[in-house]
């Protein structure tokens, strides 16, 4: 389920050629395989939100909405997701379809178990979700920033900066409609949703690395880009492997959140791009043609 919804949603994107979409499989193999060894739906995950992109480009909402709410379901992390459907038209056929099946997907599980079971299931979920947000920094920024400055920052007021961050590019409204526009947000949301979530763990970042891989195929191969996506390869994928030398994983890696560095570096060159991006339409003076 893991490796075949994100093949698939992989092999769905529009705009992107084969060799792209193979260099997208090969660059996340590694988180895939840590993921999937790990038995968790992280790659699910970022296979449903890359699917979701790819159903709203092809004009498909109500299969978008399925998989963000799916998503949203496994993991409320997902819900970031939403964020997509502000740059696509019909926007309260898309509210409906939400609502829809977010109905569905609450009472499914009453065919499986009683009310009661159910009613305490949920109770429990809410119970951890409130215990849970002092326990772990997590390879995040909150992680990063405890460990290199030693700095203790209340989670929410770092969150709640990322948002902020985050949603600086919206500002840009004349680009709503540009695809290289939405693509990126795509790219930012996949590292966003990793990068400050205070539970990030090894095989949360195969969702990360998609978001990098995503940009570095379509982005400018310029040597800053080059640089980044290297540090992310090296620091991100092979550092928890046995290529990584285990005093270097052990004495730097792990307790420098190195992991989750080069995924910060690059989520804040999307958020560049995002601002510097010219208009696919824009007429270059000099040439007379499309930038």
């Amino acid at each position: 389920m893991n490796a075949m919804v994100f093949l698939i949603a992989v092999y769905y994107l529009p705009k992107l050629n084969n060799y792209q979409k193979g260099l997208i499989l090969l660059i996340v193999i590694v988180e895939l395989i840590t993921s999937i060894q790990n038995e968790q739906s992280n790659a699910l995950i970022a296979g449903l939100l890359i699917l979701a992109y790819g159903f709203l480009e092809k004009n498909k909402a109500f299969w978008a909405t399925l998989c963000i709410v799916f998503s949203v379901f496994i993991k409320l992390f997902g819900i970031v997701g939403f964020a997509l459907f502000l740059f696509y038209p019909n926007k309260w056929k898309s509210v409906l379809y939400t609502l829809f099946w977010t109905g569905v997907l609450l009472l499914l599980p009453l065919i499986f178990v009683s009310v009661d079971q159910y009613i305490k299931l949920y109770s429990s979920f809410i119970n951890m979700l409130k215990n849970d947000h002092d326990i772990s920094y997590g390879y995040s920024v909150m992680g990063w920033i405890h460990s290199w400055f030693s700095a203790v920052i209340n989670k929410n007021i770092i969150v709640l900066t990322g948002v902020l961050v985050f949603l600086i590019p919206f500002v840009r409204i004349k680009l709503y409609k540009e695809s290289m526009f939405t693509y990126l947000l795509l790219c930012s949301i996949l590292i966003w949703i990793v990068i400050f979530n205070h539970k990030a763990e090894s095989p949360t970042f195969i969702i990360a690395m998609a978001g990098v891989a995503l940009w570095f195929v379509r982005s400018e191969k310029n040597t800053l880009n080059i640089i980044l996506f290297v540090l992310a390869f090296t620091l991100t994928s092979l550092s928890p492997t046995d290529l990584f030398p285990e005093y270097l994983r052990d004495e730097f890696v792990h307790p420098y959140s190195l992991k989750a560095f080069p995924c910060i570096l690059i989520w804040c060159k999307i958020i560049y791009d995002m601002m510097a991006l010219k208009s696919e339409n824009q007429v270059n003076p000099l040439t007379g043609q499309p930038n």
